[in-house]
């Protein structure tokens, strides 16, 4: 045999690597002498700044002088011949599950895990997605690409006769213990049936005159993101990884929920994730953590990413979700059937939610409810977390007291912080808490902290003053009278930024909503061009496109919408037209909306106090600079921000 069959990854001792070694040793059995190519088994495959980003085996191969006899079906009639297979691209789920811990319903397979089960059928259909889409970000194409399940503890037989309806057998993608190479790619012509050109049937995955190695070279930026992480995301996955940090902080296993109180940067997501960890670890425990912010989501995602935690925090561990998406599962499995479409739910949002809530007022139909969600483990958790919890509304709140026992819950309140609404949701009608108060702000360096302190009493805050942490000292806050030098002030604030030992990830531009244009069916930043044009690569998350997902390499800088902040941090943050982002949201204001608010306050003093919480958005995201352009050097916000930089000189710089 002239095909040579490598095996990468860097788990030895892993199932999924014992599994590569396997099957490498089936194919140099099965495959003729007279068969030329190439086969590369991946274990352990990141698909790195995917939402699915865990591949437990991916076989990518090119082949000559290989002709099966395959079956498959050719314009609507079953056709048995040889197949000349050229190439293919393959993800393997790999299940260690005996015969008793699977069952099917239709054409979908479930595997158990305790008192809950998981469908691997969908979970192997989200890898082949999420890995068609890494290609197509990293490379511009992706080859076709085929998904399998192997049951390595199950026979052939019994797969034969569990995938079977009375004598007839379905047709899947689900093979067993024992196997042949010959039976994969039976497999694989059933998902790509082979095209018939120069007098033969190919099997073509459509590599586009690359090669393997062209193909596995796109897997390498897992390695160079890790270790160009910077020092920033290096800081925080220690914090969330170390096991005694802020032990004070882990929260309690008792009868209550837990209850996180701190304002912005007091460490409370952290805190989350943390707990999510060690109750995985320590108590095998599926958590979900919620949140409304789509960016803080893909954050997330992309810590535990570099953090290496796929051992603990697989898919059906623990998940991170907006709560949109979550509550969007749950209805549309509970009263739709799976038959409603995301336009109309996002559109009828908030009747939906109260559908599901008083369809689970009555005891047999919650009980229903709590049983199909059983069944899913999208659905099943046995702890919820919330981030930015006093952002949720009443509905999404009593939601989730409805799904989960008070135990089960675990929520992270920064009081006033709010970004969808006006009235902070209040999470103390639950009787049964554990109140945690995070005092000290543990990412913004001194002089930054100070700068917010004086702009909240400029705008008649006198109270509830951030506290620094004696750690972190320094920083400093550049306001700018033009944009014209803004290029070149981002430039050297990159320089600095990397001799501090972070990446262009750790910066973050921040601009208002009339710097965002429609393009095409979405939208993008009006002056991509211009920055790109001076070597200022973005990360544009005010594309749709892109929202959800996070810069897979970290070498470019990120730019969001402010409204999209919350929860985000960064070591330098540029706010673009900061005046005219808070003159839009004074324009948003609604004394109506908010007349229950504040009840002893004036109209004036509720104005000032919503201002100021959207004005804190921005202005507590950054740890060492905070740059400001301004567009209107009179407006009463610029005239404001230069009385600052009179009376904090020594760190407020007027560009």
């Amino acid at each position: 045999m002239s095909v040579h069959v490598s095996i990468i990854g860097s788990k030895p001792d892993s199932d999924e690597y014992q599994g590569a070694i396997k099957l490498k040793k089936i194919i140099e059995r099965d495959l003729p002498a007279s068969v030329v190519g190439e086969i590369v088994l991946h274990a352990n495959v990141t698909l790195f700044g995917q939402v699915v980003k865990d591949v437990d085996l991916m076989m990518m191969g090119t082949l000559s002088n290989y002709n099966p006899k395959l079956e498959f079906a050719n314009d609507g009639n079953d056709v048995v011949a040889d197949v000349n297979v050229s190439s293919f691209c393959t993800v393997i789920e790999i299940k260690s599950h005996d015969i008793s811990g699977v069952y099917r319903e239709g054409t979908e397979v479930f595997v158990k895990y305790g008192a809950g089960s998981h469908s691997v059928t969908t979970q192997s259909n989200e890898q082949k997605i999420s890995a068609k889409r890494f290609f197509e970000k990293s490379i511009s194409y992706s080859p076709f690409i085929t998904n399998l399940i192997w049951f390595t503890s199950i026979s052939h037989d019994e797969i034969d006769d569990f995938m079977s309806i009375g004598t007839k057998k379905m047709l899947s993608n689900v093979f067993g213990s024992d196997f042949g190479f010959k039976d994969i790619m039976q497999l694989l012509v059933l998902q790509r049936p082979p095209k018939y050109y120069h007098g033969h049937y190919n099997l073509d995955s459509g590599y586009a005159g690359k090669s393997v190695e062209d193909l596995q070279k796109v897997f390498r930026s897992f390695t160079k993101a890790k270790e160009g992480m910077g020092f920033l995301t290096r800081n925080r996955i220690e914090q969330i990884t170390a096991g005694n940090v802020q032990s004070s902080l882990n929260i309690k296993k008792n009868e209550n929920m837990s209850l996180l109180r701190g304002r912005a940067g007091t460490g409370k997501t952290v805190c989350i994730i943390k707990n999510a960890i060690q109750l995985v670890d320590e108590e095998s425990a599926r958590v979900l953590i919620l949140t409304y912010n789509r960016a803080l989501v893909s954050d997330i995602r992309r810590l535990f990413a570099l953090a290496e935690l796929p051992d603990m925090f697989q898919e059906q561990c623990v998940s991170i979700s907006t709560m949109q998406s979550f509550f969007y599962k749950i209805i549309n499995k509970n009263l739709y059937d799976d038959k409603m479409s995301g336009e109309d739910y996002l559109a009828k949002y908030e009747n939906y939610l109260l559908e599901l809530l008083e369809f689970m007022h009555d005891d047999e139909a919650y009980e229903c409810v709590r049983e199909i969600c059983m069944k899913d483990c999208y659905l099943d958790w046995d702890y919820c977390m919330i981030d930015e919890a006093q952002d949720w509304t009443v509905t999404e709140r009593d939601l989730i007291l409805r799904l989960f026992d008070s135990s089960q819950i675990v929520v992270a309140d920064g009081g006033n912080q709010f970004v969808r609404k006006f009235i902070p949701c209040d999470w103390n009608i639950v009787r049964d808490k554990t109140n945690i108060k995070l005092k000290y702000c543990l990412r913004q360096k001194s002089n930054l902290i100070s700068f917010v302190n004086h702009f909240s009493k400029k705008l008649g805050n006198t109270s509830n003053r951030i506290i620094p942490s004696e750690k972190m000292i320094g920083g400093k806050v550049i306001i700018m009278s033009s944009t014209d030098d803004i290029y070149d002030v981002c430039k050297k604030e990159m320089k600095d930024l990397k001799k501090a030992g972070n990446i262009l990830y750790d910066m973050m531009i921040l601009v208002p909503h009339q710097m965002v244009e429609k393009s095409g069916n979405g939208r993008r930043f009006k002056y991509t061009n211009e920055f790109e044009n001076r070597d200022i690569f973005l990360w544009d998350g005010t594309s749709d496109d892109l929202r959800g997902l996070y810069s897979p390499l970290g070498d470019e800088v990120r730019l969001y919408q402010y409204e999209s902040a919350r929860g985000l941090e960064a070591w330098t943050v540029v706010c673009l037209d900061f005046d005219q982002y808070l003159d839009n949201k004074m324009s948003e204001y609604n004394a109506d909306d908010n007349a229950n608010a504040l009840l002893l306050e004036s109209d004036e003093d509720k104005r000032m106090k919503y201002l100021l919480n959207w004005a804190l958005v921005p202005l507590t995201r950054a740890i060492d600079t905070i740059v400001i352009t301004l567009k209107d050097n009179e407006s009463k916000w610029s005239k404001l921000l230069y009385e600052l930089q009179e009376s904090c000189g020594d760190y407020v710089i007027k560009n």
